[in-house]
């Protein structure tokens, strides 16, 4: 893949500024997604040619991780999809960790393009200034981020979205039955940090508490990291010994531990991203124990879809698209543990209120763009 050089670069750059002067108002995501499709498809009836599908043979993904493996969640649920999207699509999948320093993902993404991947995937909002920067660079490759906010991407760039707040809202649901089975009447939250991308959790989180108990209160605390494991205990124990024993952990590798002082405690924790409890059970089994259930982005069967789009020619890339419950893009785990912690007539419950998310009868608080004072409302209206 060649570089573009510096003077094509430039003009493109006054090209795109002179065009900004006169840029239309800016369309929801759907209707974006919708009109690149369209588009997409008048140009093949104008040529007179379907779309032709890529030799899974000869087709080649990179994927650039711009965390750490290991957090049992977010970026090991990225790690995970190589080997469906290997298996299902018959593709060649090779993958670059490139952990927290953020100095290192435009070079990292450099060299994948020099190594010329048909497709470049990576996962969330931590590289999105070398994405971009990237993107524009080299226009001819193609990028997918697999779940992201960047509402504005570059033309040779799709974004996936996830509905955070309905699997939270399912994940608040089962938090809340499981307090009542215990007498309770207040649940905590522990987050990464106090950032719109997480509130969106919390949002959905209490207004699925909210949905079983309206009288519900919820104890928030943010540790400001998504890798300390150490801070993310600290905040948990404080937590449970105020006298709750539900906490949903929407913290990253920091989550795990708030894993660990549910078991120090003889507590409960819900998980996140990933199916935490399945991913616990053989190395870490007392930890899997105490995971009521987790609120699941099913990242392998996104990615699988992505690719297998991407290689139809099906991608609206320069849109960024969002999936839901509906869609089969979250949920909650249901497992062996969810059935050992929450009694069958709760969790009756729970999948009477998804059913509810799908047929679009749930009215939730939307959070794309959720201003904190908004998100300050919520939460002081049910703090203990």
């Amino acid at each position: 893949m060649k570089k573009m050089t510096a003077a094509l670069l430039a003009m493109s750059m006054a090209a795109s500024l002179m065009a900004g002067c006169g840029a239309p108002e800016p369309e929801d995501e759907t209707t974006a997604a919708t009109q690149a499709e369209e588009t997409a498809a008048e140009a093949g009836e104008e040529s007179g040619e379907a779309a032709e599908a890529a030799d899974p043979s000869e087709y080649r993904v990179g994927l650039m991780i711009p965390g750490n493996l290991g957090d049992k969640s977010f970026f090991d649920g990225a790690f995970n999809s190589i080997e469906p999207i290997k298996e299902q699509l018959g593709v060649t999948v090779e993958y670059v960790e490139c952990g927290t320093d953020t100095s290192k993902y435009y070079p990292a993404l450099v060299d994948m393009c020099e190594q010329d991947y048909d497709l470049i995937l990576t996962i969330s909002s931590n590289n999105d200034d070398a994405l971009v920067q990237v993107a524009e660079e080299y226009p001819d490759q193609k990028f997918i981020n697999l779940d992201d906010e960047l509402t504005d991407p570059p033309a040779n760039v799709y974004i996936m979205g996830t509905k955070n707040n309905e699997m939270s809202f399912l994940a608040g649901a089962a938090g809340a039955l499981k307090a009542q089975e215990l007498g309770e009447d207040k649940i905590g939250f522990v987050g990464g940090m106090d950032i719109p991308g997480i509130n969106e959790f919390l949002v959905g989180y209490i207004e699925g508490a909210q949905a079983i108990n309206p009288d519900i209160k919820v104890a928030t605390s943010y540790v400001g990291s998504f890798t300390d494991t150490a801070k993310g205990k600290e905040n948990a124990l404080l937590l449970y010994n105020s006298g709750l024993s539900v906490i949903f952990a929407a913290a990253g590798q920091s989550g795990l531990g708030v894993i660990d002082a549910a078991v120090e405690q003889g507590k409960f924790a819900i998980g996140v991203d990933s199916d935490q409890a399945e991913a616990l059970k053989d190395s870490q089994p007392d930890m899997a124990n105490v995971v009521i259930t987790s609120a699941i982005k099913n990242i392998s069967d996104n990615a699988v879809s992505a690719v297998d789009r991407a290689m139809k020619g099906e991608i609206p890339y320069g849109t960024r698209e969002v999936f839901g419950i509906a869609e089969g893009a979250v949920g909650i785990a249901e497992n062996e543990f969810y059935e050992n912690l929450l009694s069958e007539e709760d969790r009756a419950k729970v999948e009477e209120l998804k059913q509810q998310v799908i047929a679009g009868e749930v009215e939730m608080t939307p959070t794309a763009g959720i201003t904190t004072e908004k998100v300050n409302e919520i939460r002081e209206a049910v703090r203990p």
